[in-house]
Order: structure tokens, then sequence, then C-alpha cells
């Protein structure tokens, strides 16, 4: 949707209350313990959810990055709505988040993260429906001396943002769906001069129309509308996308037009890099700009799916960073046009008896102008697998799944020198291939999970952005008791 990429919603329980404890325990000293507790009472809906996770460090045996930070964290959720016959609603939210990352023996690295929110919706029709929304977050880093037992905040990212959403509904199949955001971005850290402070006002306006004229064609057209105060930047993007529908075919295309704009970071950063090199911000940043189109058409009939796609995408000014010779350091730069195409191949099928399969395969083409500071790191070919077989009967139920992921090979020019982009040489990262196999057990209230991570014990002999920071075969088990079934009786 032009208004948004993801919108994830959380399901609310519909008993009148419940209760669940789960462990999860996991190799190298992995541990993850959880509770959550819920109501749902004429109308009044609460749900209180809190977890405690803790990892121990990790040494990696292969070459280049070799070690992986101990960490411990928090996480607490809260959720309060209540509705009126299906007219009004309205859901209050809080969290809060603390990570601690033992990075050095004198010191620790801190993160929290405050966030809250209020949205109500109103069903003013059959037709019509409006919601209005505010989110707060605040998101801190900071550094922890144990001996002076010291916490110094030096990051701090502080975000208000409202939204609202009106649809209509057009003689119950066409869709018209009007909105906008506004949003208030603070940023203080220590990557930039003196700790210093920037906010950005950004605000966007959409609407989009889906469009159902018969029972074969589906279109959907959207135009969005975004400013950034920090850039003094405005860019209207459009989006059309159709669907051709008949029997058990279906053909989609869609064209969209993408715009982002460069972030505080990368227009006021003045960072040190471990003493290495400097690194600036560019004020005269251009905004990354991309046209995107896609062809795929999908054939499903019972059991079977078959889905094929084609892409090709244009990204112009996207923002990178390159070495300044003036500056001695690297700076935020635009790079010239880059290109994209793939293709996207998927097959499943599911039957009745529990058994599912589902293989996929892209094939990724990017092209970079020779020359440019930043060069292509894609797998070519990526292809995925999984098999699960599902076993229901009347007080209890099982399931096994296999899943495995295959990456090519990728060569490509990695950069010898900080001052020189001319002296590259070829380094090639290996093909390798990763499976997982699991198994949950359900009885009653009682669900236990069990998995074999990595089950071919593949061990990458250099550790870098594009390997997996896998250290073999590895083991978890976990247990979640859901305690209402206990007394709730059929």
């Amino acid at each position: 949707a032009v208004g948004g990429v993801i919108n994830i919603i959380s399901k609310e329980s519909k008993d009148k209350w419940n209760a669940n404890l789960n462990a999860h325990i996991a190799s190298h000293n992995e541990y993850r313990y959880g509770g959550s507790v819920g109501f749902n009472i004429k109308g009044i809906s609460n749900s209180t959810n809190i977890q405690y996770t803790s990892s121990a460090p990790i040494e990696l045996q292969g070459d280049g990055l070799n070690f992986i930070y101990g960490s411990h964290s928090w996480n607490a959720k809260e959720r309060l709505s209540y509705s009126y016959n299906d007219i009004f609603k309205i859901t209050a939210k809080a969290g809060y988040f603390f990570r601690e990352r033992e990075s050095a023996e004198v010191s620790h690295e801190r993160y929290r993260d405050f966030s809250g929110g209020l949205k109500g919706e109103y069903n003013i029709s059959e037709k019509d429906n409006i919601m209005l929304s505010y989110t707060f977050d605040q998101y801190d880093k900071s550094d922890y001396a144990l001996q002076q037992e010291l916490d110094v905040r030096d990051y701090s990212n502080v975000q208000h943002i409202l939204r609202t959403m009106y649809n209509h509904t057009f003689r119950q199949k066409h869709i018209l769906t009007i909105g906008g955001d506004y949003m208030r971005d603070y940023l203080m850290t220590y990557q930039f001069v003196d700790n210093r402070a920037y906010i950005q006002h950004s605000a966007d306006a959409f609407a989009q129309f889906d469009w159902n004229p018969s029972k074969h064609w589906n279109l959907i057209a959207g135009l969005r509308y975004d400013f950034f105060s920090a850039a003094k930047l405005q860019y209207v993007s459009p989006k059309l996308g159709m669907m051709y529908k008949i029997n058990d075919w279906s053909i989609r295309a869609s064209y969209s037009a993408g715009f982002r704009a460069p972030s505080l970071k990368e227009m006021y950063m003045n960072f040190d890099m471990a003493s290495i090199f400097m690194i600036y911000g560019n004020e005269n940043l251009k905004p990354e700009k991309s046209h995107n189109f896609s062809l795929a058409g999908e054939y499903t009939h019972k059991y079977y799916n078959v889905t094929a796609m084609g892409f090709y995408n244009l990204v112009d000014n996207r923002i990178t960073t390159a070495w300044n010779a003036t500056l001695n350091g690297m700076k935020y730069v635009n790079m010239a046009l880059l290109q994209i195409a793939g293709v996207d191949l998927s097959a499943s099928a599911a039957w009745d008896f529990g058994l599912c399969i589902r293989l996929s395969y892209i094939y990724t083409y990017e092209y970079i102008k020779k020359g440019e500071p930043l060069t292509s790191s894609t797998r070519p070919h990526t292809a995925t697998a999984r098999i699960a077989y599902t076993k229901r009967c009347k007080d209890h139920s099982f399931n096994i799944t296999l899943n495995g992921r295959l990456l090519s090979k990728v060569t490509y020019d990695e950069y010898t020198s900080l001052t020189d982009y001319t002296q590259t040489e070829k380094v090639t990262y290996p093909a390798y291939t990763i499976w997982n196999l699991s198994f949950q057990y359900m009885w009653n209230a009682i669900s236990i999970n069990t998995t074999i991570n990595n089950l071919f014990n593949y061990v990458p002999k250099y550790y870098y952005s594009n390997s997996p920071f896998t250290t073999g075969t590895t083991f978890s088990v976990g247990l979640s008791l859901n305690i209402e079934k206990f007394f709730n009786k059929k």
C-alpha cells in the first residue's frame, strides 16, 4: 500500500482470560524465558507480556571477524483496548526494552527503548471508517563503566508520530483510502560534533483507489507526497498495480516510484571510526529515487500453486560513502544509476493429509557502473526448500519441518586501499547451504519444540559481511504452557 510497507496486527485473545509461561534453551548458553497474561471482558481487552533473554560470548574459529559479544535483555509490553459494538475502538500501548552488551571487561554498552501509543478507530457506517493514532518512541544508547558504576548516555533518538487514515467503500467492492503522517524526529549522538542534536520534521499525504470493475480485473492506483524539513525536500511518488484473473490463472503487473531523503546521520555525521579514519556527513546529498517494475503469473489449483515473477529496478542517487582526499576521510556521497533485475520462481503443494512442500528460486543481477564507490556483493542465485508434515488427533498434534537455504558463490571487487579506489582485488565467497530440522508436539496446554540448526554442520573459513555467523550444528529446546487450558474444560 502507498501508506506503508508492512502492517503488523497482534492477535487478540477471544478467551475471558489467558496466561502463558514459556522457556527456551539453546547451544552457546542461550536462554529465553517469558510469560504473558490477558483477559477479554465486556469489550475490554488487555495483554501483558514480559521476556528475558541471555546469550554467552561466542569465539568464531575462522579468519576475519572472530568474536560475538555476550548480552542479556528485558522486554515488556502492555496493550489495553476498549471496543463498543464494533463501532468504536480505542487502544493504548506501552513498551520497554533493555539490552546490555558485554563489549569490554571494563565497560558495557546499554540500549534502552521506551514506546507508547494511543489509537482510535471509528466505523462511521458500513461504508466508512476512520483511524487516528499517536506513537512515541525513544531509543537510547549509553556506555556503562563497571568499576565506577557510571552510565553515560551518548545517543538518543526520540520520535513523535501522528497518523490518520480514512476508508470509503463504493458498491461494496471499490475502496478509496486517504491519509497522512507527521513525525518529529530528534537525534543526539556521539557521531555528531560535540554530541550535537538535530531535529527533522517530516510529513506525508497519500491516496489510493482499489477498483474492481469485474470478477476478472483488479486495479490499484496510488499517489504519495513526502516532505522533509532538514534537507528541504518534497516529492510526489505514484503507484499503479493491475491483476487479471481467469479460472485458476492470474497475471499481475505493477509500477511504483520510490523516494528516500538523506537521514540526519548521513547529513551531519562527524565520527572517528576506531581511529582508522573519519566519516563525514554531507548536507548537499540528493535524495534516493527509484522506479520499480514487476510482472508475475500465478497458477493455483486445488493443492498446488506455481508463481513466476520478473522484476527490474532503477535506483538513482543511492547514498553511500567514498574516500575524500581533501578531508582525508570517508564522506557520504550520491552514486550513479544502479540497476537491479531478476526472476523469482516458486512452487508449493499442500495436501489434506498434512504434508506441505514449498520450493523457491531467485536470480538477481545487479549492475553498478565501474568506478563507483560501491561494488555489488549480491549472490546471484538463492534457493529455499521447506517440507512439513502435521498430524492432528483428538487431544494432541505434532509437526515436523525441514527448512533449507542454498546461496551461490559470489565474486566481486573488494577495495584494498582507503585512499585509492583503483586498487581492488577479486574476492570469492563460496556457495553454501544451511538446513534446519524442527519438531513440535502439542498436547492440551503443553507445547514442546526442539530444533537442530545447521543440520549438516557448515562452518565458513572466513567470517565477514557475506558469510553466515554460524559455528556449526546447534540445538535448542523450548517449552510453552497455556495455563488457562488446565482450567477450561470443554
